[in-house]
């Protein structure tokens, strides 16, 4: 069955959003007061790509405790919401919201 046909785009974005935050809530928080990427995949069975494309156009709000949310899928992890680093310049909000993430290799 195809959302699609009986949802407009908004209302599908808005339901993605809405298990994204859910899921928030529910996702562990990792060392830096970090979640990752894979624990909401795992928690609300919403495509990888699909949660980053959600996160990059709606406001979610985060925890108390959290900073960020971290695409952990490749060594090189980076921030896909949430805080930027203090030496970025020229932090535009409606610029991509995604960044590489400093000290971690695991």
């Amino acid at each position: 069955m195809d959302d699609k046909v009986n949802h407009s785009e908004e209302e599908i974005t808005e339901r993605y959003r809405k298990a994204l935050e859910s899921a928030i809530q529910k996702a562990p928080i990792r060392s830096g007061e970090r979640l990752y990427l894979t624990d909401l995949w795992a928690i609300t069975s919403i495509p990888e790509e699909v949660i980053v494309e959600t996160l990059g156009s709606s406001e979610v709000k985060l925890p108390e405790g959290v900073s960020c949310i971290v695409d952990d899928r490749r060594k090189k992890k980076r921030i896909i919401y949430g805080k930027r680093e203090p030496n970025e310049k020229g932090s535009n909000p409606k610029q991509s919201r995604i960044q590489k993430v400093q000290g971690e290799d695991q």
